[in-house]
Parts: C-alpha cells; structure tokens; sequence
C-alpha cells in the first residue's frame, strides 16, 4: 500500500524521531513544530507495531482538539485507518489504536487504574505535576513484547516554577551535564534512558518561510516570556522578586506530626481568587503544608474546606470583616490579621533566610506566587500582582508570631524526637 503524507520533517524533528532512548523531551522554545512531531512519532510507533496501545495527553479537552486532534487529522493517511470522533480515537487497519486525552486535575489520572500502554506522549510537559507524569509512567508495559516509550514535548515555563523545575530535573539537567550535539543518552537508577533534544524556531524552516513575521513576534515579548519561548532558556529568574530568597531548597515535603499547632492565613476574593494557606509549626519550622487558591467558591464550600485541614485559628485579612462574620457563624475560628505590608514582608524574609519556611510541592499556586510577586520599581511597595497566597501567608506568619501561644507539653515518642533533631538541622 502507498501511503501519503503531507508531514515533511525537518532535521531535529527526525532526530526525535530516530532517537532510542526511552523517554524523550524534544523541545524547549515556541515554533520548534513541537506538537506536530509527537502526533506523527506517536503514528510512526503504531505503524510499526501492530495492535500497539497509545495514548497522548494535553493538559485540557479544548488544547487536545485545537493541537494534537487537529494534526492529527491533517497529517493520517486515511489509507491507514480512520479516526473515531466520539471516542477520540485512531484506529488502524493493523489493530493499533492512539488515544487522545487530557488530564486536566491530579485526580484525572485515577481513569487510568488498570490501563496498559505501550507508548505514551504529553504535550507540553510543564502543564502537567510530576504526579501525573510519575501515576501514567506506572501504566507504561507491554504484554506484547514491545518497547515502552514515553515522548513530550516542552516550553520552559518560568510563571509555573513547580511544574517548569521538575521537568528541568528530569530532563534537561539530568542530559546537560553530558550534552553532547545535538544529543546524548543517559540512563537512570533503573537503566532506562534519557534525552533531550531542544529545538527552537529556527531548526522549522517551515515555520520561517510560511510565516516570517514570528520570529519578530517572539522578540517583543516581554522578556521572561521573550527568553522562554524564543530561546527555550529553562534558567530563567524574574527580576525584583520580593523573595528573591526563596529558592528550591524550600520547597520539600515534611510530615506533620500530632502535636505540631495547626493555623493558617485567609486572603478573601470576589472576582480574584480566594486564598487559604495551612501552616503547621513544631515551634521553630514552619510548614506550609496546604492551600485552597480558588474564585467563586460559596462560603459553605470555603468553610467544609478549612475544616477538613483542623486549623485552631484562621487569620483573615482585616478588610474582610464580613466573610468572617459569615465563616464564624460556620464554626469556623478566625481573627482580623495583622496588615503592615513590609513589616510582614521582612518578617517572612527572615524566616526563609534563616531555613525555617518550608512549603510542599502542592502548594503549586502559593510557589507560583514566589516566582512572580515583585517591586514596585523606584517604590518601597510591591507590585499588587500574583499576591493572594503570599497576603494569606503574610497574615499567618506574621500574626502567629505576635500571638504565638506555646507549644503543648507532649512527650514525643522516639521516632518524633528524631525527627524533630533532623527538622533543627535546617
């Protein structure tokens, strides 16, 4: 059978294609036919293999229609198989069958319980946490003997510093240290290999002769958007950040012991985002273990989703009086928090610099926050952007303090007092 296709790759797209390790990044700048390159890798796979399972993931149902749907119809022959509107499915005449799908929360990846595939794709790799990533990589087998891949493909996105930093690890550092033109494989604790193959609008000759304005485009982009997308720099650091201290060394998991006090800190939107940070503390480490970061959500809603954390007090914003009232009358504990703004800037300052703030890797939103919330330029105040979970902090952080009860006179057992010494080593 003769098989057409209008898909012509170019040099670094075929390297992706070629390349035998298994798991591959390709990407790291906008233009670099990122997208078009999985759709076809994904139906090079199944072609090869006959009743291959595949599946490939954008972050929601609108991205994977406008992207990898869209090429995908573009560029399968029809000689091949035909492609199932309703099931969001290709299936080939040789029994292989890619699956297009989204995986739009943490909780999207339990569908899969159960699920085998022998080749899996993401597009746009920072759009997704680690735990989608690590949860799908666990349904990567095969009953029929074939290899087991895992393509994605990425921008840098320094506005998601969670997502953008566990990708850089995975992949970009993990190769780097022994980058080689254009690639090298690494293998992992496992023996599984890696790499990354970067490519940027100027390795898709397509692209820069069908639309030559882009490149002009990508160049007046602010610059934090303008270093990510043009030049696929994953080492970007936004300029006059208010916690310019605040590094990936606080970003860990801790584990929250009985006896450790529980508050948090509640900054109330409308039309912005409402926010609520959860901060346990031994005394000396506070951990930011949790937060709600969302708009429109009712008070019965907002008051359930405290509850279910146990905090003994909620420290609200002032103006807010109110929401309060409202949430008081819901059983919930709460009391007007301090609002010196640099007073309460310098204080959680102090504590990052002295290693005694710590926050989980869930806490994606408040972590964004950390990468975006900056100076006023030429004022002693910041910007008020990217604020709503530092304010709920703010107000937790520095309120505890200037109230700070003490810490109940439980005897820890052996396994507590342990880890106990190992927090008063940060």
């Amino acid at each position: 059978m003769k098989i057409k296709s209008p898909y012509v790759p170019t040099f670094k797209q075929r390297l992706f294609h070629e390349c035998p390790a298994d798991e591959v990044l390709y990407g790291g700048a906008a233009g670099g036919g990122k997208s078009v390159a999985l759709v076809m890798d994904a139906f090079f796979y199944a072609m090869k293999y006959k009743k291959a399972s595949i599946v490939l993931f954008r972050r929601s149902y609108p991205e994977l229609q406008e992207t990898l749907i869209r090429y995908a119809l573009e560029f399968y022959p029809v000689e091949v198989g035909r492609y199932v509107a309703n099931e969001k499915v290709f299936q080939f005449l040789n029994g292989s069958k890619i699956l297009f799908r989204y995986l739009e929360r943490d909780n999207d990846v339990l569908r899969y319980q159960g699920a085998e595939f022998d080749y899996i794709g993401f597009d746009e790799l920072t759009h997704f946490s680690q735990y989608r990533f690590e949860y799908m990589k666990s349904r990567l087998r095969s009953s029929k003997g074939y290899p087991t891949y895992i393509r994605a493909t990425s921008n840098p996105d320094p506005r998601n510093p969670v997502n953008n930093e566990w990708v850089k690890q995975y992949f970009v550092d993990f190769v780097s240290p022994t980058l080689e033109k254009p690639y090298k494989l690494k293998k992992d604790e496992v023996g599984r290999t890696r790499a990354y193959i970067p490519a940027t609008v100027y390795d898709n000759p397509h692209l820069l002769k069908n639309d030559p304005g882009y490149i002009k485009r990508l160049e007046s982009l602010p610059e934090l958007e303008r270093q990510a997308l043009l030049y696929g720099n994953w080492d970007i650091k936004r300029e006059g950040l208010v916690y310019d201290n605040f590094t990936n060394e606080h970003i860990k998991e801790f584990q929250v012991e009985p006896f450790w006090h529980i508050f948090a800190g509640l900054d109330f939107g409308a039309t912005n985002p409402t926010a609520c940070v959860f901060v346990a503390t031994n005394g000396d480490i506070f951990y930011v273990f949790d937060e709600i970061y969302t708009p429109n959500i009712t008070l019965d809603v907002l008051a359930a989703e405290i509850k279910r954390r146990k905090p003994r007090i909620v420290y609200h914003d002032p103006s807010g009086k109110g929401f309060a009232r409202e949430l008081k009358l819901r059983g919930i504990n709460c009391q007007p928090a301090d609002n010196d703004v640099l007073p309460g800037i310098f204080h959680v300052r102090q504590l990052i610099e002295s290693k005694k703030l710590f926050v989980s890797p869930k806490c994606e939103n408040l972590l964004k926050e950390f990468s975006l919330y900056t100076w006023d330029e030429g004022k002693d105040k910041p910007i008020k952007a990217f604020d709503h979970a530092l304010d709920a902090l703010r107000y937790a952080l520095v309120t505890w303090d200037k109230s700070r009860p003490s810490t109940p006179k439980v005897r820890p057992s052996g396994a507590t007092r342990m880890t106990s010494r190992m927090f008063r080593r940060y």
